[in-house]
Parts: C-alpha cells; sequence; structure tokens
C-alpha cells in the first residue's frame, strides 16, 4: 500500500488467495476531553426556552445541571410576556331621561 501523493510505501504485505492480510497494531481510542465552565441559572432560564423554576430545580435535583446554578426569577423577557393590561373598569351608568349620555364623532 502506497501514499497517492507521495508514494511512499505505508504497507506491505504478502498475498493469500488473493487477499493481502496484515496484523493492525491496536490503539487504544483516546478520548476528547472538554473544558466546561459553569453556567449561571439565567443562561440555563433562557437555553431552556424560559423555563420555569421548577424545571431548573428538577434539573438540579438529577445533577443534569450544577447545584451553584441557581436562578432567582428575574428575567425582563418573562414579565413582558406574562404582563397584561390592565382591564378596565365595569361602569355602569344609569340613564332616567333620553339623550342624557350622548356619543358622537368628532370631526373637523
Amino acid at each position: 500500500m502506497k501514499d497517492n501523493h507521495k508514494g511512499a510505501t505505508l504497507l506491505q504485505a504478502s498475498s493469500r488467495d488473493s487477499v493481502y492480510p496484515f496484523r493492525a497494531a491496536y490503539q487504544q481510542p483516546s478520548s476528547l476531553a472538554l473544558k466546561t465552565a459553569l453556567v449561571s441559572g439565567p443562561v440555563w432560564h433562557n437555553r431552556l426556552g424560559h423555563c420555569g423554576d421548577r424545571v431548573l430545580s428538577t434539573l438540579r435535583k438529577n445533577n443534569l445541571i450544577s447545584n451553584a446554578s441557581t436562578f432567582s426569577h428575574n428575567c425582563v423577557s418573562c414579565k413582558l410576556g406574562k404582563s397584561h393590561c390592565i382591564p378596565f373598569d365595569d361602569v355602569i351608568h344609569n340613564f332616567t331621561t333620553p339623550l342624557q349620555l350622548i356619543h358622537s364623532d368628532v370631526w373637523q
């Protein structure tokens, strides 16, 4: 077996029944080293689609995120998303005479 680019011999074996058997040296598979950083609670909250406190505490209990990732719910996006318009007051008018209250469009 030769290198296509350099032409150097990479492997040499004798043919046996039109097959070139060779012994390959076994190498222990190397594991990749991963560097992790401690991720804060708000980052997990954002990554998980702005999940609630219950989801984060469940993940902490199951050791899926670190215990140090605490989160006090101060997410501006969640507050804006959950905010509602203050409803209009129920105004009850009791009119006793015709034309006591008139609605009209004003134009120039």
